[in-house]
């Protein structure tokens, strides 16, 4: 490919490395969860909309257990640091109340964990829907005693955290389908025949057989969804050695600086984590790291997933990095795995 000025990355930004970190992959469960009727709730009546902000989780629960064993567990698996960032940033934001608090506004919380500590209760969890709103969800926990409330979330913690996890990003995917741009889609699908929920608001900047982006683009941000595609022998080649290669060729190729001998690159410092997960019936190798400016001062993170196209002979990738200096990132990260996620061939 012909190196060509697609895409002038703006401004300069000192990216500050505060440590290594570890990804871990979110453990995919099905969940048995107690719906109250999804199109109405409780009497199939119209719900109300959900109240709080993108990646928040009300923790309905008294005081003394907040501050004892049993929070402080829950706050490990709710507030784990966000994977893949180059700045700390906690899985959730959380807000804590008592139960006598817990009355009209909160109950419209998008994300509830409700704690009942009663003697004589047996412990139980249940993972419940649209109880009071929609789309909610809520982690009801029951115990007797302090002791048992903490042995019970510490039974359950990976099912806790992936249920919280699945749904806040299942909310955004719904969002997406509901208000694709038709002419990206119709682009995408011709170049690289799969289908991607991109919603309104993002621009188609450059479009060719092999390669696509489309961008938010703000004076302070750049969130990029990029898909390319290329000729692979098997599975075999969704190696991280091979990921890492093709994406630093095809960025070089597409991404630069604005130097003439700068462009985008994976961080030399800080390799990518890559895990196998199943997407929509696919397996995909999902890759997790961090982007820099070679000959420059730029970076930040990045997803990608990656399938091999038996049918086609080939490996598709869609990859969604953001430049957003000084500000936090978890939130615009989380937008770009709700369309990624979406990824299908056709």
């Amino acid at each position: 490919m012909e190196r060509s000025n697609i895409r002038k990355i703006m401004g300069a930004c000192l990216l500050r490395w505060t440590g290594f970190f570890f990804l871990t992959s979110l453990v995919l469960l099905p969940f048995s969860c107690d719906t109250l009727q999804k199109q109405g709730g409780a009497g199939g009546k119209i719900m109300p909309n959900i109240t709080g902000g993108a990646g928040e989780v009300l923790v309905v629960m008294d005081n003394f257990n907040w501050d004892n064993s049993a929070g402080d567990l829950l706050k490990d698996i709710l507030m784990e640091e966000f994977d893949g960032l180059p700045q700390s940033e906690p899985l959730f934001d959380v807000i804590q109340i008592t139960s006598a608090s817990f009355d009209g506004f909160y109950k419209f919380h998008r994300s509830i964990v409700l704690a009942t500590i009663e003697s004589g209760l047996e412990p139980k969890i249940r993972f419940r829907e649209n109880v009071w709103a929609k789309p909610q969800i809520m982690v009801q926990l029951e115990a007797s005693t302090g002791a048992e409330l903490r042995q019970l979330i510490g039974e359950n913690e990976d099912q806790i955290q992936s249920f919280l996890v699945q749904y806040d990003r299942n909310r955004l995917m719904s969002t997406y389908q509901s208000s694709k741009d038709p002419a990206i889609q119709k682009e995408i699908a011709a170049h690289h025949q799969i289908r991607l929920a991109i919603p309104r608001g993002y621009n188609l900047d450059f479009s060719t057989e092999d390669y696509t982006s489309v961008s938010i683009e703000a004076p302070d941000l750049s969130q990029v969804i990029q898909i390319y595609d290329y000729p692979a022998e098997g599975p075999e080649d969704l190696t991280t050695e091979k990921l890492i290669e093709q994406r630093n060729n095809f960025t070089r190729t597409y991404i630069e600086g604005p130097r003439e001998d700068s462009y985008m690159t994976i961080s030399k410092m800080f390799r990518p984590i890559a895990f196998e997960i199943v997407s929509n019936q696919m397996n995909v190798v999902e890759l997790r790291g961090l982007w820099e400016l070679e000959n420059g001062f730029m970076g930040g993170p990045f997803i990608s997933h990656s399938i091999y196209d038996a049918k086609r002979k080939r490996i598709v990738t869609v990859d969604g990095y953001i430049y957003y200096p000084n500000q936090k990132k978890r939130v615009k990260i989380k937008q770009l795995e709700a369309i990624i996620y979406s990824l299908e061939l056709i």
